[in-house]
């Protein structure tokens, strides 16, 4: 069975890209045929995926002159993994589509939903870090959103109440598909104590059914994986970060409920 599934937050640096690059890379490596989205104009998981933006069959092209979705897939040098790319100039079309909302909200389902049914086990959206237009396409499309939150800052959970009503309401309105599936903690350091209440209150807040057991710390890895342009499982597979992610993919797949596969990929 496909599921597609969104990464969505409000608040900028909380980690989203990041999770879903290392996220897609896991369920890959378990042998799964994966596409991320790359839903944001910043195009930082393009990027990543494929060593940058291509010029042409990108969601540019999709929401600009309806081009078809088989043309914009790029295989990455990840195995398993593919991706739709994005390019900063599909910034410049919002204003645009914003003429004619309510059918600009559907274009990316239109455009890409049976197709990523049909032919990926789990698709990755990366959103922008706002509620507008390019969210909302992406909350139309999906059919699970994972939110990650960040510890240790008084503005983490900010909007995130109103976050999860909004999904909410669209699952009640227009999307039936559409399910908040859990809060991620991201940018953990249980050596402090104010990260360790951060969670704690999370937990408390929101419960143990909305947010996932494995939690992603703190780790310089990360950053360096994103200067070399990789996910952190390829450039530090025995990093704490890269086992927390694969724990992670471990525990998605429990939820979800996904059958075992009989062969992992290779973790490179």
């Amino acid at each position: 069975m496909s599921h597609i599934i969104c990464v969505v937050n409000n608040k900028g640096g909380v980690g989203k890209s990041t999770a879903t690059l290392n996220l897609s890379h896991c369920l890959a490596n378990k042998g799964y045929r994966v596409l991320v989205v790359d839903q944001d104009p910043q195009s930082n998981t393009t990027k990543i995926l494929l060593g940058g933006t291509p010029e042409n069959n990108t969601l540019y092209d999709i929401y600009s002159r309806s081009e078809q979705i088989e043309n914009c897939i790029f295989p990455t040098t990840y195995e398993n993994l593919s991706c739709l790319p994005n390019i900063p100039r599909t910034a410049a079309l919002e204003m645009d589509l914003y003429q004619d909302v309510r059918s600009s909200y559907l274009l990316l389902r239109n455009a890409i939903r049976q197709y990523c049914t049909d032919n990926f086990d789990f698709t990755l959206i990366d959103c922008p870090p706002n509620l507008g237009l390019f969210v909302m396409q992406a909350l139309m499309t999906t059919d699970f959103v994972i939110v990650p939150v960040e510890t240790g800052s008084r503005f983490a959970l900010d909007g995130l109440t109103a976050a999860i009503e909004l999904i909410e309401n669209l699952n009640k309105t227009v999307n039936p598909d559409l399910r908040f599936l859990r809060l991620l903690i991201n940018k953990v350091d249980l050596r402090t104590s104010i990260s360790k209440s951060s969670v704690d209150h999370i937990r408390k807040k929101f419960g143990k059914d909305l947010t996932f057991d494995v939690t992603i710390p703190i780790n310089t890895e990360f950053q360096k994986a994103e200067a070399q342009g990789k996910t952190i499982i390829r450039y530090a597979p025995k990093s704490t970060g890269a086992k927390r992610y694969r724990m992670l993919a471990d525990e998605l797949c429990g939820i979800l409920d996904v059958g075992a596969l009989p062969k992992e990929a290779s973790n490179g």
